[in-house]
């Protein structure tokens, strides 16, 4: 259990991954087995739908692994073609990069570290029976008939279940019962919307940093509009979104304006256009407190401040609409 609690606080200092982040029980057990396999030379398969957080999964094991300070090497599946794959994984005998006696090519610029092949499915025979021998045997033989160690560790990602293809004669069955016994499942952003909040105030913190905007957070209108939508995309697209919707905001807070018209239009706006105008009223109001407090991290008097009014009209405004002050805080 120590060791499990070092590695984890390894993964969050070492490489803090904002797609990782949360507290819904999927994204914790990802996060629990990364740590677990971290010190494992055991290939690793990181099975999820596009843009659920594959790739960085991959870096935070690689992070948390006894690896970490070695190279973190990606390989395109869809480009390693079987009469290149020898030559893009290994280079040549003689390859100048590795020198006599040493893998060149992909694998050699991984050596100490991890080759990660994104989209495994996308490989031709050829190159599948390669990565098997590199991940079950870490060598690689020479055309002379060299076989030469390769210190790395294989991570591999698909965004389709292996079995199918397998029956489909599309994937090899080696290589698919050497990575079933350690796959990582990553859960869509549907499924774990609970997370919504924390992945999304990392992200306004990360693209403010970066577009150096004042962008503080998010109002409370466009929040119900991003935990109603079903991001499709998964965490990827909601990284895109929030880092456009800082770009377009000149002011210290994101409204829903800023999203894109297909989250605007996933479900707030139409329970929204249900109310009286009285009611909507209400609701604005409460919307406006609720972001001059989010700002100003609860300070009641800055918040009055900030929507031009005294402080006594603004606690009896909050009263009326039960907001406690401390939760901004």
């Amino acid at each position: 259990m120590a060791e499990n609690d070092r590695l984890r606080q390894q993964l969050r200092d070492r490489h803090r991954l904002a797609d990782l982040a949360g507290n819904s029980g999927a994204i914790r057990r990802v996060r629990d087995l990364i740590a677990q396999v971290a010190t494992s030379v055991h290939s690793v398969c990181l099975q999820g739908e596009a843009g659920a957080g594959k790739r960085r999964a991959a870096r935070a094991l690689h992070a948390a692994s006894t690896r970490s300070n070695g190279p973190f090497v990606v390989v395109n599946c869809a480009s390693l073609l079987d009469a290149d794959a020898d030559a893009q994984l290994f280079g040549l005998d003689a390859d100048p990069a590795g020198g006599p006696g040493q893998a060149g090519g992909c694998a050699g610029r991984a050596v100490g570290g991890t080759l990660y092949f994104d989209d495994v499915v996308r490989l031709g025979p050829l190159a599948q029976n390669r990565v098997l021998r590199l991940a079950r045997e870490r060598v690689w033989e020479r055309s002379d008939g060299a076989r030469l160690a390769v210190d790395l560790r294989i991570v591999v990602a698909t965004t389709r279940d292996l079995e199918p293809e397998v029956s489909s004669g599309r994937f090899d069955p080696e290589l698919r019962e050497h990575l079933a016994s350690l796959t990582i499942g990553m859960p869509p952003l549907r499924e774990r919307k609970v997370d919504l909040p924390m992945l999304t105030d990392l992200f306004v913190e990360q693209f403010a940093r970066e577009h150096v905007r004042g962008v503080r957070g998010v109002s409370t209108r466009a929040m119900d509009m991003i935990m109603n939508y079903d991001w499709p995309g998964n965490v990827a697209e909601l990284r895109r979104t929030i880092e456009r919707a800082v770009v377009m905001t000149s002011g210290p807070v994101i409204h829903h304006h800023h999203l894109p018209s297909e989250i605007q239009t996933s479900g707030d706006s139409a329970a929204v256009s249900t109310l009286g105008l009285s009611e909507a009223l209400e609701a604005y109001e409460k919307e406006l407190l609720q972001d001059a407090l989010r700002q100003t991290r609860g300070v009641r008097s800055q918040a009055a401040r900030l929507l031009m009014t005294s402080e006594r009209v603004f606690s009896y405004r909050l009263r009326k609409h039960g907001i406690d002050t401390r939760r901004f805080r």
